[in-house]
């Protein structure tokens, strides 16, 4: 029961997590919560205990060029988002992830630094080169809305966390990556919502991939010589810095803004 709640409950709770985040607060901070390692983290520990720690650590170092081709995702989702419609957004951006995450798998072989600082440079060209969108107002969560992301979210984790062990430790890292709660979040909110909140969703996740890759890069590289637990816990504390900033950074972006709405919104009200 307990596997099953950290393979599968804890990523699905997670999404509804970030869905009324992402309503209540913004899709900038929900895209920032849904890089939070729920589905990751579990999976590499699952690896840890069942396989070795010398398998999960391969698998968290190939998962860095995941976390790269999680910020190319977003971009191309966003790219495409306004011109087309989700199914094939989602697979020009799945393509895009696939391309990376193969360009980045030798850069892998020549260390866990340089791939480090390629998936960072990664993660910040595209974070520069996403389009802008308008504020965006917050909204209610339909009562059909929250379960039906959900049950995909879940279906997505099951496919990743049972075909994952059967390919060895780099394919494992590779899906451990693969969007599946930035998926389920771009391909809800286009379809439900639009393109602009799409692409603030899109814009917040790769301000959250940042955390990502300092969890993963801190499991490759203590899990071997600290153990499971110190290493887990060393690479929590560093995803919960990484986000705090980001998060602080993207409420700090969005008061200016929701000001200027109120501004906006106070000659109508007096009509």
């Amino acid at each position: 029961m307990i596997d099953l709640f950290f393979k599968i409950g804890l990523p699905v709770v997670m999404i509804g997590i970030v869905t009324l985040a992402s309503h209540r607060y913004g899709p900038a901070v929900g895209g920032i919560l849904s890089a939070v390692p729920a589905k990751g983290g579990p999976i590499l520990l699952f690896l840890a205990l069942e396989q070795n720690t010398s398998f999960a650590a391969t698998s968290a170092a190939a998962s860095l060029g995941g976390a790269g081709g999680c910020g190319v995702f977003c971009l191309v989702y966003a790219l495409l988002c306004r011109r087309f419609s989700w199914p094939i957004a989602g697979a020009g951006a799945y393509g895009a992830f696939a391309v990376t995450w193969a360009v980045m798998l030798p850069i892998s072989a020549w260390g866990l630094a340089p791939a480090f600082a390629v998936t960072v440079a990664i993660l910040m060209v595209s974070r520069r080169l996403l389009p802008e969108a308008p504020p965006m107002p917050r909204r209610a969560t339909s009562a059909s809305e929250l379960p039906s992301r959900m049950i995909a979210g879940a279906a997505m984790v099951v496919f990743v966390t049972t075909a994952g062990p059967y390919f060895g430790a780099t394919i494992s890292g590779m899906l451990t990556t693969i969007p599946t709660v930035a998926a389920v979040m771009a391909l809800f909110t286009h379809a439900q919502e639009g393109p602009d909140r799409t692409i603030g969703v899109m814009r917040g996740l790769t301000h959250g991939l940042l955390g990502f890759a300092a969890f993963l890069t801190v499991v490759a590289a203590t899990l071997v010589p600290l153990g499971v637990v110190a290493s887990f816990a060393l690479a929590a504390c560093a995803v919960v810095a990484v986000q705090f900033v980001e998060l602080r950074s993207a409420l700090r972006a969005r008061r200016p803004a929701a000001e200027l709405a109120a501004e906006f919104a106070l000659p109508e009200a007096a009509e």
